[in-house]
């Protein structure tokens, strides 16, 4: 199974976290979603994440706690997108 590049690194970074992992798959993510120029295209690519995420969650429960914090920050990310559209 071939996984988006930021929930790779949540499942490396998640297993062992040290300082600043979540920044940087907060950096992964954005720059995943800079490959898609609209913002519906965003929205899909966010959704994608978090699809991803729950099964993650699901065969890696002991990331659980990591995998939140990472979707705290794919929901500003869903906000800002929908500010931009209103």
């Amino acid at each position: 199974m071939s996984l988006p590049g930021p929930i790779e690194l949540v499942l490396r970074l998640g297993a062992a976290p040290r300082v600043g992992a979540i920044v940087m798959v907060e950096q992964a993510i954005d720059t995943y979603l800079a490959g898609y120029a609209h913002a519906d295209d965003r929205a899909i690519a966010l959704d994608i994440l978090l699809r991803d995420l729950a099964r993650l969650r699901i065969h890696e429960p002991d990331l659980d706690r990591f995998i939140g914090e990472v979707e705290l920050y794919i929901d500003l990310l869903f906000r800002g997108l929908a500010c931009q559209a209103a």
